[in-house]
């Protein structure tokens, strides 16, 4: 039974290839006319904060301040001048962050210079000793240094000042407050000046700035590179708790895509201002502008057509060439067929991208109207569906691995980088979400959005 019905298929392919007589074919090609309007520039954006714990805060400032918070003065030519003294810190400054707000305390001691005295004689006792607290605001400079502006809040007395007198202990306390008063807007500058001068946050960000211009490859297969190009950075309020402080982020950015080998990318070192904003999303928009021109397109076809070869209804028909282009807001298909039909066939279809598979394909693909016409209906029916197959397989690209492997490269680049050696960055939620396909005169124009959250965590200032 199996034979008869086999021999009857093989005797309906001969009767109807004998009927057509290896038809020549060569419709009118479709006119590379009618694109749809560009899509414009888009700006994406990279939110994330950049946190760092107090305890590294506390560690550069102990390093950078100075334990000389004030050197030894003379009042000679300072007219209403105090006693001449010296301030010193005793311990380490210490750091919390309460209610959007800094503080710092230290333990200090004052030293009072008796004028009339050599350097070499001067007591070796302090005068008195107390722990100093400061509150400040916390910003970021457009020049991208932290900022604080310290004020003296209050102190307790480890060791108050006085004096013995006739054997009897007398204090000074209010000499002692008079004297810090006098000095209390220069503590506070010393502590500024050593968080102004040692925070660079240009030193943290300036990496990740340049490897962010560095070209991404996104599928090796198709030679899919992303280069992002950034252009501005913009901040907000400073938050933070017990154990760290955090500056958020946005770098605002436009972005492309090339094919074929790693473009030469001459990365920007200069950071811009940074801009000042009351508040950024903590969402991260990209918009991943790509452009695929036809000769690429053409590229991949003629080396998928030569590594296979499409013979179709049992041999009969055989893809000897394809390639594409646009028009009519489509993709014109034209393929060179031999075998039952000889010639050239055209074919149109609208590029989509499918969300389900992560691909771009050619979408309801069918014969040009011309060609149609120039087939008889019996070869149009006998090809129509084998040809249309191995072309939409031929027309899809796949980029479902790359997608899901986006945020692993990401993370990866950044950590083989120079800007991953002090800090740790996490990308928690990544989507991709499909926006506009354009078919212009040169290529397919594609405009993806991918939102994402990305967290940088320093571990070393």
């Amino acid at each position: 039974m199996k034979m008869q019905r086999i021999f009857g298929l093989l005797t309906c392919f001969t009767l109807l290839f004998l009927a057509i007589g290896c038809k020549k074919v060569k419709p009118q090609p479709p006119k590379a006319e009618g694109f749809d309007p560009a899509i414009p520039d888009q700006i994406s954006y990279l939110a994330g904060p950049i946190s760092f714990r107090l305890s590294e805060l506390e560690k550069k400032i102990n390093e950078s301040l100075d334990p000389v918070l004030i050197s030894q003065e003379s009042k000679k030519g300072k007219k209403g001048g105090l006693l001449p003294l010296r301030v010193e810190r005793m311990g380490s400054v210490k750091i919390r962050y309460v209610g959007e707000r800094v503080s710092f305390s230290a333990p200090i001691q004052v030293w009072l210079i008796n004028p009339l005295k050599s350097e070499q004689k001067q007591t070796e006792k302090a005068f008195c000793q107390l722990h100093v607290n400061f509150n400040s605001t916390l910003a970021v400079t457009p020049n991208w240094r932290l900022l604080t502006k310290a004020k003296f809040a209050d102190y307790q007395w480890i060791k108050k000042p006085g004096i013995k007198l006739f054997g009897k202990e007398i204090e000074l306390t209010k000499l002692a407050d008079d004297l810090l008063k006098s000095q209390q807007a220069r503590i506070e500058s010393a502590i500024d000046s050593a968080v102004y001068q040692e925070l660079r946050l240009d030193k943290m960000v300036k990496p990740i700035w340049k490897d962010l211009q560095k070209p991404l490859r996104l599928s090796k297969e198709y030679g899919l590179w992303l280069l992002p190009k950034p252009i501005s950075v913009a901040t907000a309020t400073i938050q933070g708790d017990s154990e760290s402080i955090t500056i958020p982020l946005r770098i605002a950015f436009r972005t492309r895509t090339a094919l074929g080998e790693r473009p030469e990318v001459v990365p920007d070192s200069v950071l811009p201002n940074l801009q000042k904003r009351p508040d950024v999303p903590e969402r991260s928009d990209l918009h991943l502008m790509s452009f695929v021109r036809y000769e690429a397109l053409n590229q991949l076809l003629a080396q998928t057509l030569h590594k296979k070869k499409f013979s179709l209804a049992s041999g009969m028909l055989t893809i000897k060439e394809a390639s594409v282009y646009g028009g009519q807001q489509a993709i014109i298909v034209k393929a060179d067929v031999r075998g039952m039909v000889r010639g050239t066939l055209y074919f149109r279809g609208r590029p989509v991208y499918d969300t389900l598979t992560n691909t771009l394909r050619i979408e309801k693909l069918g014969f040009d109207v011309n060609t149609e016409q120039a087939l008889v209906s019996s070869a149009a029916t006998l090809i129509h569906d084998h040809l249309l197959d191995s072309l939409q397989h031929v027309l899809t690209f796949p980029l479902h691995d790359q997608i899901e492997a986006l945020p692993r490269k990401i993370s990866q680049a950044f950590e083989q980088s120079n800007a991953g050696q002090k800090t740790d960055l996490t990308i928690p939620y990544f989507r991709f979400v499909p926006q506009r396909v354009a078919v212009r005169p040169d290529g397919i124009q594609t405009l993806i959005n991918v939102q994402s959250r990305v967290e940088v965590r320093v571990q070393e200032l």
